[in-house]
């Protein structure tokens, strides 16, 4: 079982992710609308409104060299980042608005939007890279476009998740603090690592952007390492301790009278193999006791006792 610096990492395939966003726009379609103004460009008053009239679809790689040199760039942004970028892909982002009070035409236009995702400060941020859109023909619908709409699109794709931290789980009894270590994305899966406060710490000198060969066959996976396995699983054997598992008896007339008893006091040192993560191991602390009270043969000749027991 090879290590890694990450307690957990979280797996979601492209498929599913758009699927939550075409739930998403059909049940909040606000969501995917916006409006602006009155704004004065060029000493003439505008209004604006953008709408996605379908679902936006998530593309897990970055833009080619050749759509990247026609994207409208966030400000400071030049080159493409080596890694964490993806791309938002509409087919009709719908435009319109008014000019001096006078209705502009509306305009439908494709639009693709590269953003960066990455860890940082132990929060997940969006950083906006670039905007495409297809050819708007009516100039002052283009004005709209270029100088409120894009950089209004890339605002709210920074907005999205920025700063977002995971909140504190409880699992099997245990306060999980997840802290976000990586995004890393893949070409068929958005992939969240993170570490536990319950777990181990990355590891010193551990690179966060490591390659590693996660399932590529899984709609959702999830990986739980070693030592946040055992710390989980300790857990969940701690809420069962000082349980009584059996307190029973059975008595056959004027035969025989047989008890049994059956206590978890509690389990300690859960481990988890190192080659095998299937197995593992835990010392148990389980008083138990068994008798059998054998009732006389005849009235004042005595009786028979047996009994066994394992004290802890």
């Amino acid at each position: 079982m090879t290590e890694t610096p990450y307690d957990l990492a979280l797996g979601i395939h492209a498929d599913a992710l758009n699927s939550g966003l075409t739930t998403l726009h059909s049940q909040h379609r606000a969501v995917f609308q916006g409006s602006y103004g009155p704004e004065t460009i060029d000493e003439i008053d505008y209004t604006f409104a953008w709408d996605f009239l379908k679902p936006p679809e998530l593309i897990l790689s970055k833009p080619d060299a050749g759509l990247w040199s026609q994207m409208i760039k966030a400000q400071g942004i030049t080159d493409l980042p080596d890694s964490g970028v993806l791309q938002l892909h509409a087919l009709q982002l719908q435009v319109n608005g008014t000019i001096a009070g006078e209705a502009l035409p509306q305009g439908v236009s494709e639009v693709k939007v590269a953003v960066q995702a990455k860890v940082d400060g132990g929060g997940i941020t969006v950083v906006p890279l670039g905007v495409w859109l297809s050819e708007i023909l009516d100039p002052y619908t283009r004005i709209m476009v270029d100088k409120v709409i894009v950089p209004n699109v890339l605002d709210q794709a920074k907005n999205l998740v920025n700063g977002l931290k995971l909140p504190v789980r409880d699992l099997f009894g245990q306060q999980v603090a997840l802290t976000p270590v990586l995004l890393d994305v893949t070409g068929t899966h958005l992939v969240l690592t993170a570490t536990a406060g319950t777990g181990q710490a990355r590891a010193a000198g551990a690179a966060t952007d490591a390659v590693t060969g996660w399932p590529s066959d899984k709609q959702v996976f999830l990986l739980v390492g070693r030592d946040l396995l055992a710390r989980l699983l300790q857990g969940a054997l701690d809420q069962w301790q000082d349980t009584q598992l059996a307190d029973d008896d059975k008595t056959v007339p004027g035969i025989a009278s047989v008890w049994w008893k059956a206590k978890f006091h509690k389990a300690d040192n859960v481990k988890v193999d190192k080659s095998d993560p299937t197995t593992i191991s835990a010392d148990f602390d389980i008083p138990w006791s068994v008798g059998v009270d054998l009732f006389p043969v005849a009235p004042g000749k005595g009786c028979a006792l047996f009994k066994a027991s394992q004290e802890s």
